[in-house]
């Protein structure tokens, strides 16, 4: 209740759905990836490939399995948290090696995963352009690598960014 804001009857429901889809209480990737794809109902190439790296920022404690609490927490962030919490799991899903920075390869490849499912242009510039511009905005120290501070910080104060890196985030 206290990182979701939800109350304990909707919480309740939740979980009595959430095993009604999974009796076992957690979810594996495999699992994940065809549950996404429904809940996309694209047919992106990439879906299947966002759906492991949105499994792989779900599955916070590692053991490849989502439980209710993961998948709950993770859901409320990206629906109905605030602009840090979104951005801060917006993080975590950049950050695709773990080591508390997003580095620029990490950032083009999202990029392009994020535009191709959102069906988003980035202009006349190639996403490689894009995270360039990117990092020269958000990275402040300029040592090619955001933290999670920069990351967040700097979204909040550009719009044209949090829209483009947390889908999550409505302006």
């Amino acid at each position: 209740m206290k990182q979701t804001h939800l109350t304990p009857h909707v919480i309740q429901g939740w979980y009595r759905e959430f095993l009604s889809i999974c009796p076992t209480g957690q979810l594996n990737k495999q699992q994940f990836i065809k549950f996404y794809n429904q809940l996309e109902n694209s047919s992106t190439k990439n879906v299947e490939k966002i759906a492991e790296d949105v499994f792989q920022a779900f599955d916070r404690n590692g053991n490849n399995r989502i439980d209710f609490n993961e998948f709950l927490i993770a859901y409320a962030l990206t629906s109905i948290g605030d602009p840090v919490e979104k951005l801060s799991y917006a993080f975590s899903l950049f950050d695709k090696d773990h080591s508390e920075t997003i580095e620029p390869n990490e950032m083009i490849d999202s990029l392009d995963k994020l535009c191709s499912l959102t069906g988003r242009r980035t202009s006349n510039q190639s996403t490689a352009t894009l995270a360039c511009d990117i990092f020269h905005t958000l990275d402040i120290d300029h040592n090619q690598k955001l933290t999670r501070d920069e990351f967040i910080n700097g979204c909040l104060k550009n719009d044209f960014i949090r829209c483009m890196l947390s889908p999550f985030e409505r302006i």
